[in-house]
């Protein structure tokens, strides 16, 4: 259960900082390319949010 919660917090920091990425792109680029980086960093946020739970939740080894 402690691995589901630490995933879920991981992926809301990491997609709050994807839409912040895309947003700031929106103002110097295109709306398409800033589209294609949201949507990049978007999905790249769910597998990196599972190594680091899973790292974070790893038990200690006695």
């Amino acid at each position: 259960m402690r691995l589901i919660a630490v995933y879920i917090v991981f992926v809301l920091i990491g997609d709050t900082g994807s839409y912040l990425v895309g947003r700031t792109m929106e103002q110097f680029l295109s709306q398409s390319i800033s589209l294609t980086i949201f949507l990049s960093c978007f999905f790249i946020v769910f597998w990196l949010a599972w190594v680091l739970a899973v790292r974070v939740t790893k038990p200690e080894a006695t």
